[in-house]
């Protein structure tokens, strides 16, 4: 039980933080609202365990092995997540009734947007290292363990998301969304850079 509970505490410190998904949550909900976020909080929760899982099954050995791996995952997701910045910062205005121009992230963007992100292998290989024995993992608590990323990181990318949308309350003009969508880029691509440094 300690165990799970040390597990859920990972999840939760390591989900809650700040970075490009839970950005990425923020600037949907605001300007789109939860509903329309839910398929981007499905996906990225989704593709957040399916990374755990596979490290988990061994693959984290590989990735360890293999310096072009890592290194052609932190380029490719560098790349990714500095396009999705871009694409933040310029989100459309509001239209006449009140409502925003183009789509909100869908649930493959949201699987993709984990697996080019370089903080979700960090966090995925630091939980496998810590929790489990190299070569040693038990199945059924790996399972335990990508259940319990699965419930922490769906609430976590959600009060993102619904933070996103009580800000998005505020913003009663077509200006106010274009500074708020160009400041959240800004710390979007930051956030990249920072994540970056720290896979180096």
């Amino acid at each position: 039980m300690t165990m799970f509970f040390a597990m859920a505490m990972f999840a939760f410190v390591t989900s809650i933080s700040p970075g490009p998904v839970n950005i990425l949550a923020t600037v949907t909900g605001a300007n789109f609202g939860y509903s329309r976020t839910v398929p981007h909080i499905l996906g990225a929760t989704i593709g957040f365990v399916s990374i755990l899982f596979l490290l988990g099954l061994g693959f984290a050995q590989v990735i360890s092995s293999s310096l072009v791996i890592t290194k052609a995952l932190t380029y490719l997701g560098g790349v990714f997540l500095l396009y999705l910045a871009y694409k933040v910062a310029t989100i459309h205005e509001i239209n006449a009734d009140n409502s925003v121009s183009g789509s909100a992230p869908s649930l493959s963007q949201g699987i993709l947007c984990q697996w080019l992100n370089p903080k979700a292998w960090i966090v995925s290989l630091s939980g496998i290292s810590v929790f489990f024995n190299t070569g040693d993992v038990v199945s059924s608590d790996l399972m335990i363990f990508c259940f319990i990323f699965f419930i922490v990181c769906y609430a976590s990318i959600s009060i993102w998301a619904i933070v996103g949308l009580t800000i998005g309350t505020t913003l009663k003009k077509s200006k106010h969304y274009k500074i708020f969508n160009i400041t959240m880029g800004g710390l979007l691509a930051l956030s990249v850079v920072y994540v970056f440094f720290l896979s180096l």
